[in-house]
C-alpha cells in the first residue's frame, strides 16, 4: 500500500533522494526531471536510477541549466535470504570502472529476465512479445514496469498495478527472480565507486530482524526512512532504528512517472537541508577514510 500526502519533514521537502528517468523505468528524460523539481519547489535530487548511471553521464554533456543540485545515485537490486533488496547508492564516482562493468552485467540480465518473464506471459495465453516491451523500453535497461505498460497497452490488464498485482510481483505466475547478488556485493561496490549505501524502502522488504541484522554486517550506511510505502508509525520505528545504530537518514518519491500517485508524492516526500548536509558529511568521511586506506596500502592513483 503506498500513503500519499503526508509531510515528512518539519522544514517541509528540501531535497529527494529517489527518483527515476528513462534510463531505467522512469518517464521523464533527466533534464525534464530535473525541471520538474525545479517546479515543485525541490532544491537537491539525487536520481537512483536501475542499476544503472546513464542518466548522469546525460546530464553530464548538458541538457539542463536550472539550480536544483543534483547529487549522483543509483539502485542496485540484489537477494538476500531469498527477497529481492534494493540498495540505493549516493555521492558516486560515476565513471568508476567497476560500476560501469556492474551496470552492463545487470543490463544482460535485466534482458534475459525480462525474455523470461514474457515467455511465461505467453504460456498464460497473454501475447505480447519481447519487441514490444524493448520498444516501450526505448533503450532503457528492460524492467518489469515496461512490461506492465505493454500489458495497460494491449488491454490484458486495467493498470499498471494490476499488471503486477496479478502477474509480475513476487510469487505470480510471470515473476522471475534476479540471479543472486548480494547486499554485501552491493554495498562494496557502493564503497569501492566512493559511495553512501543505503536501505531503499525497507518496510517493503525487511519485516524479519535477521534480515536487518545481515544488513548491518554489509556495511550499510543508511535507512531511507522517508518513502511513500512508510506511514507514520514505520517512518518512526526506521528513524530510532538508524539513530540507534548512527546511520543516515535519507528519504524521497521513488518517482517514475508511470503510476497514478507519483505526481502526488513528488515535492512530498524527501528530507529536510539538515540531512542532506548530514549525508555529505558522511560521505566526504568515507572517501577519506578510503583513501588513507588507499595510501596505506600502497595504492596510489596513477
Amino acid at each position: 500500500m503506498v500513503c500519499t500526502g503526508a509531510l515528512v519533514t518539519i522544514n517541509g521537502i528540501y531535497a529527494d533522494l529517489h527518483s527515476h528517468t528513462t534510463k531505467s523505468d522512469g518517464l521523464l528524460q533527466p533534464e525534464v526531471l530535473l525541471e520538474k523539481a525545479e517546479r515543485e519547489g525541490i532544491e537537491v535530487l539525487a536520481i537512483t536510477d536501475h542499476d544503472s548511471v546513464d542518466a548522469h553521464h546525460a546530464l553530464r554533456h548538458g541538457g539542463y541549466n536550472g539550480n536544483v543540485r543534483l547529487i549522483s545515485g543509483i539502485e542496485v537490486s540484489c537477494y538476500e535470504h531469498g527477497r529481492e533488496i534494493h540498495i540505493l547508492g549516493y555521492h558516486l564516482d560515476i565513471d568508476n570502472e567497476e560500476l560501469l562493468q556492474l551496470a552492463i552485467h545487470l543490463r544482460a540480465e535485466r534482458d534475459r529476465r525480462a525474455i523470461l518473464m514474457v515467455e511465461r506471459l505467453q504460456n498464460l495465453r497473454v501475447t505480447i512479445s519481447v519487441d514490444e516491451v524493448k520498444e516501450v523500453a526505448a533503450g532503457a535497461p528492460i524492467g518489469r514496469p515496461h512490461i506492465a505498460k505493454v500489458l495497460v497497452q494491449r488491454g490484458f490488464v486495467t493498470s499498471h498495478q494490476k499488471a503486477f498485482d496479478i502477474y509480475l510481483d513476487a510469487g505470480k505466475p510471470a515473476y522471475v527472480p534476479r540471479s543472486v547478488f548480494t547486499v554485501t556485493d552491493a554495498v562494496n561496490l557502493i564503497h569501492r565507486a566512493g559511495g553512501i549505501a543505503v536501505i531503499a524502502h525497507p518496510a517493503k522488504t525487511y519485516s524479519e530482524p535477521r534480515l536487518f541484522l545481515t544488513l548491518l554486517a554489509g556495511g550499510i550506511d543508511g535507512i531511507e526512512v522517508y518513502h511513500p510505502s512508510h506511514w507514520y508509525v514505520t517512518r518512526e520505528y526506521y528513524r530510532v532504528l538508524a539513530e540507534q545504530h548512527e546511520l543516515v537518514i535519507t528519504g524521497g518519491s521513488d518517482y517514475h512517472g508511470s503510476r497514478d500517485y507519483d505526481d502526488r508524492n513528488f515535492g512530498t516526500f524527501g528530507i529536510s537541508a539538515e540531512r542532506v548536509e548530514l549525508l555529505d558529511v558522511r560521505a566526504q568521511s568515507l572517501r577519506q577514510r578510503g583513501a588513507q586506506h588507499d595510501s596505506e596500502q600502497g595504492n596510489y592513483p596513477h
